[in-house]
């Protein structure tokens, strides 16, 4: 009986925890605000993925107009978030994109 009492004790102070950390975060948000990485790349960046896998292709319109609305601490989580590395873009290439925007659109 008392290991099943320490278990749930056990389990009890484990969620205060995660309850905690989750309300935390929640109040401060990540690099993208309250948004995920993921929904980032997949809402905001889908247009830039041409520019991100070649220097030599110029990012279009929309990818700039998109990036206006991203801040640099969120590009940088996203350019090196897991689900960026699973689209097979390199980072290198990608993280040139606000200059080239610049350079091309303006």
């Amino acid at each position: 009986m008392s290991k099943f009492v320490w278990l749930v004790l056990l389990l009890v102070a484990v969620s205060a925890i995660v309850a905690e950390s989750t309300l935390e975060n929640d109040d401060k948000g990540g690099p993208c605000g309250k948004f995920s990485t993921l929904r980032i790349l997949t809402h905001k960046l889908r247009h830039c993925e041409k520019a991100a896998r070649n220097v030599k292709i110029a990012p279009s319109t929309q990818c700039c107009r998109d990036l206006k609305d991203v801040s640099v601490p969120c590009l940088h989580a996203v350019f090196s978030s897991d689900a960026f590395k699973k689209v097979g873009v390199d980072p290198r290439i990608a993280i040139t994109i606000p200059r080239r925007c610049h350079h091309v659109h303006h």
